[in-house]
């Protein structure tokens, strides 16, 4: 197989390139008005189309991409829905765009083309005539175009313009079929190659920065002066711009063997301009760069990084064979930049990353402008490829001094604590499929440390090789994956497959650990374990001290395999930092010590985890309650991004009101089977503090002691796709199901003729809970089903959460019910009691000791007005039995925000609970129960305060018979809602995307 390997690749690549391989041919000229009044463009468009396919094509398929911003249910509309983002969906109809006054001819005849509802972005033209292979058509429209208010890549801010995706467009035809794709944020683009002429009209105090070369001699003289004038003052136009001019111009652009046109103009830009020689030849390259005076501190740099970009990808790739290279800085809401032919756009918000901002959207004009792969199938070609040479000149030009170097582990840590946590996916498959944060940790950060771990694998002159021939086989091309492959597989003997067949489509995380190693004169038997599921290559380093003294590359393999080096006297074997290891602690082996492992370390506060050892985190630590005043004590803890397994975090403290010993702590482990459950989690939680007082009999006060232990196990489920049964990376559900035990020592105060005692009772408790979450961009919802018992009592309840979105950014209706069922197995009311259904839920009621509570049993002060969002969710303390039940409650809760510019919300809680009057208690009645007021939002979702203004009987004469004359004082409360967060689990919070 080996010897016969060679000449199939040869005869594949011939295939592919030479007379097997075929592209479509499409040129095309557009006369284009701007009027900056309006926010119109007037367009004409003449597109020469060839078929050079065996095929006869009878319909053409047309993108009409500023359609993407004509209603709220195209499929740009839908993604963005999707990823959280909601300014197009509350934007106003006259920020809309869209495209129109279109009336296609083919050859002279009108044709007739449809547009549907759906995708209104793709239309098909229907044509009168086949179109045989080698017969070319020429296609005509007026066109116009709404220029709409950057909400993606095409709009304008005031009359600063971004005018791409914004004509009638083929798409592709290739090998594969027709590739209609609509407009999309996340997902570029794939279109066919050819020249384009295109002239611009618009007010001639504009500069225009636009794919290709602009041939008008007056034009390019005006921008040369430009070029040379000294910077103004960065205040200029920073709330204003010039007025445009009455006199208009026209523009000539012209490019060949380019797939895409795309224009930037503003009146207020600064303009710098310098050249370079593209590596290998005597090509003469003028780059540009436009920017607003504001930010000219960072972009003087910036005719600098396109020139070592030319230099550093012709290096690496091969010429740059355009004569332009440009970069303007814009509102651009798709990302840090977005690359065109020639011309790319940097949003302003990138500012502070724009070093490697504009290196990345530069090498664009490589891997996209001329290597055109179909980006919106096969991202990682695109972005992937590109990130990898961005960071490799960066790594290169830092080494230069132009630029600081930037720590890898700013751009990985986030991958890696992603794929730890078993989020990542496999980088082979279409960019709509990718979870939002995933699209740039894995299509981006992913592949870049991918194919350094090729580069390093193949050795870099290889690697080098195989991707100038892909280069020289595929510019002005439309390359695949086995394209690519080919190429690459044809300048190593070493197989690939591991590579492209392996790691490509799966998303198993690399992990390799020395096991052992036995020494022999100069020799060094090396034993390593694969503990991942993918055949991979791994570089094995040996090192005394800090020289390197030997290193070998273990061709792939699965389980355990060994290696003879060559290393002489050694200190320390490592897995080499260039294999994407997901777990580094294990990837250190020592030639002394125990376990040949480097022993713990200590580091204050906290800290990244991509280190070769373990860590253990120490910082202060304080608590306060009202018993045992401010704790401190230190914090110990290895909680950390990426984070392990195994995790903890303990806080032993001394408390200073009651002069003892408190404290909490957690400890957990994570396992992430395949199948049902994305994770398993078991935890152990612990903690002891005081929860009650009395001077009863007592020269000082006399504190009870709660201790709290509980075991529990938390299984979070997978989402399935229903159409193919995969995991559906893009729910937005999240089901878990947790089991959890407790045992709880409680002290009580007895009193007696002798004094006040201390008596402690130890409880059991269980606890069973469902919870369905769907975190939908728009009206979200949640529900919970939750059973929990003990000896002397068991509960049954659901609880219900929804959001109900009014037609106007971050204003809501928030809906929320219970129901409940109390069954009491113990009939002694003086034990049951606190385990019963309270409308208004307070620290007195937490019999489980999971929120945290100012304080827990106070009747007084402000502590005693503290609530919890549980059971009935009303918000007036109660310490009597009006709002409690032993039988059943259901209650709902409502509160909404108001118009803007009101900074507070309202309340509404009304229930229904039987027996709670003990006159009645008999007699089946019930009682309905009611509040309202204003909330006072502190921080969402954790801290609010409550003020009702209205209520029912039962709580007005409860107010004013125990409270009097500070009945209304008395029914304000607040809420602190921290029982649901899990300190084990911070670190998932980091990358969780960010709705509205």
């Amino acid at each position: 197989m080996k010897k016969i390997l060679f000449p199939i690749l040869l005869l594949s690549a011939f295939y592919t390139h030479g007379q097997g391989y075929w592209q479509q041919t499409v040129n095309t000229k557009i006369d284009v008005r701007l009027d900056d009044r309006g926010n119109y463009l007037h367009a004409k468009e003449e597109i020469e189309y060839t078929n050079n396919s065996p095929d006869t094509l009878r319909s053409i398929y047309m993108h009409l991409w500023a359609n993407a911003y004509k209603h709220d249910h195209t499929p740009y509309a839908q993604q963005a829905d999707l990823m959280g983002s909601t300014a197009f969906y509350y934007s106003k109809p006259k920020d809309k765009g869209y495209i129109d006054s279109l009336d296609f001819t083919v050859d002279g005849q009108s044709v007739e083309f449809f547009i549907p509802e759906s995708t209104p972005d793709i239309a098909r033209m229907d044509l009168k005539k086949p179109l045989l292979p080698h017969q070319t058509i020429k296609i005509v429209t007026p066109f116009q175009v709404k220029i709409p208010v950057v909400f993606s890549r095409l709009g304008h801010v005031g009359q600063a313009y971004c005018i791409s995706q914004w004509f009638p467009k083929p798409a592709v035809y290739d090998k594969k079929g027709w590739h209609p794709i609509s407009y999309l944020d996340q997902g570029e683009f794939y279109s066919e190659y050819g020249t384009y002429d295109v002239n611009i009209t618009l007010p001639k105090n504009y500069v225009v920065m636009a794919t290709g070369n602009c041939i008008d001699e007056s034009e390019n003289k005006w921008l040369d002066s430009l070029a040379k004038l000294p910077l103004p003052s960065d205040t200029l136009y920073r709330h204003s711009a010039p007025a445009s001019d009455l006199e208009t111009k026209t523009l000539h652009f012209h490019e060949e063997n380019i797939h895409d046109f795309a224009w930037f103009a503003d009146k207020r830009w600064v303009v710098r301009k310098d050249t370079v020689t593209s590596p290998g030849t005597s090509h003469l390259i003028n780059v540009w760069a436009a920017f607003t005076p504001r930010y000219q501190k960072t972009w003087t740099k910036t005719t600098g990084l396109l020139r070592e970009t030319v230099l550093h990808y012709g290096k690496w790739v091969g010429p740059y064979h355009y004569n332009t290279m440009k970069a303007v800085v814009g509102d651009m809401h798709a990302g840090g930049g977005m690359e065109y032919p020639t011309v790319t756009i940097i949003d302003k918000g990138s500012n502070s990353m724009l070093k490697t901002v504009i290196v990345h959207e530069a090498g664009h004009n490589w891997f996209y402008g001329l290597l055109g792969s179909n980006e919106r199938d096969h991202a990682w070609m695109d972005e992937g490829i590109n990130s990898y040479f961005e960071r490799r000149t960066n790594s290169e030009i830092a080494k230069e001094g132009f630029i600081k170097k930037k720590s890898k582990l700013d751009e990985e840590v986030m991958y890696y604590e992603n794929a730890v946590t078993n989020n990542d996916q496999a980088l082979e498959q279409t960019s709509a499929n990718f979870e939002k944060t995933n699209y740039g940790l894995d299509v981006y950060t992913k592949s870049t440390l991918m194919h350094n771990y090729l580069q390093q694998y193949m050795g870099t002159a290889d690697f080098d090789k195989g991707m100038k021939a892909y280069y020289d086989q595929w510019h002005y091309k439309h390359p695949y994956p086995e394209d690519f492959r080919a190429c690459m597989q044809a300048n190593t003997k070493k197989s690939l497959s591991w590579f492209f067949d392996g790691m490509m489509h799966s998303s198993d995380k690399i992990d390799f650990t020395i096991t052992n190693a036995s020494v022999d004169g100069t020799n060094t038997t090396v034993t390593v374990r694969n503990k991942s599921n993918l055949q991979a290559p791994v570089l094995i380093s040996a090192y005394n001290e800090d020289s390197l003294v030997g290193s070998k590359w273990i061709e792939p393999f699965s389980n355990d395999t060994s290696v003879i080096m060559i290393t002489g006297d050694w200190t320390v074997l490592k897995v080499d930092s260039c294999v994407p290891d997901a777990n580094r602690v294990n990837n250190i082996y020592r030639s002394s010590g125990l376990s040949h492992r480097f022993p713990l370390h200590f580091k204050a506060f906290m800290g990244l985890n991509r280190m070769e050892q373990q860590r253990i985190f120490y910082s202060p630590a304080v608590a306060y309650n009202q018993y045992d005043g401010f704790s401190a004590g230190l914090l110990f803890h290895n909680i950390t991004v990426p984070e392990h397994r195994f995790r903890f975090i303990v806080a032993p403290l001394f408390a200073t009101g009651s002069n003892s010993i408190t404290g909490a702590g957690s400890v957990g482990y994570l396992w992430y089977p395949s199948g049902i459950f994305h994770d398993i989690m078991l935890q152990a939680d612990g903690k002891t503090f005081h929860n009650n007082e009395t001077l009863i009999g007592q020269t000082s006060p006399l504190y009870t002691r709660y201790s709290k232990m509980a075991l529990s196990l938390n299984f979070t489920f997978n989402q399935y796709s229903r159409e193919d049964g995969q995991r559906d990376f893009l729910s937005t559900v999240k089901r878990t199901l947790l089991l959890k035990g407790y045992s709880i020592n409680e002290e009580n105060f007895s009193f007696d003729a002798s004094g006040t005692h201390l008596v402690s009772t130890q409880k059991v408790y269980g606890l069973l809970r469902y919870e369905h979450k769907n975190e939908r961009t728009y009206n979200p919802f949640s529900y919970k089903i939750e059973g929990q018992g003990g000896a002397d009592f068991a509960k049954l309840s659901a609880e219900g959460n929804a959001r109900v979105d009014y037609n106007t950014k971050k204003k809501s209706l928030y809906i929320r019910a219970f129901i409940g069922k109390y069954f009491a197995i113990n009939n002694d009311p003086t034990v049951v009691a606190r385990y019963e259904l309270n409308s208004s839920y307070s620290g007195i009621n937490d019999y489980l000791y999971d929120g945290t509570y100012i304080g827990r049993n106070a009747t007084d002060h402000m502590a005693a007005q503290q609530i919890s969002m549980q059971e009935g969710g009303f918000k007036v303390p109660v310490f009597n039995n009006i709002d409690r039940s032993d039988n059943w409650m259901a209650t709902i809760n409502l509160s909404t925000d108001l118009p803007r510019g009101i900074p507070f919300k309202l309340f509404f809680d009304a229930g229904i609970i039987p027996n709670i009057n003990p006159t009645q208690s008999n007699n089946g009645s019930s009682t309905l129960l009611y509040e309202g007021g204003i909330e006072l939002r502190l921080v969402k979702n954790l801290v609010s305060v409550y003020f009702p203004i209205v209520m029912s009987n039962d709580y007005q004469n409860y107010l004013k018979n125990t409270f009097g004359s500070k009945a209304f004082a008395r029914s304000i409360s607040f809420t602190m809602q921290l029982q649901d967060l899990n300190w084990l689990r911070m670190p998932e919070k980091v990358l969780k995307p960010t709705s509205n």
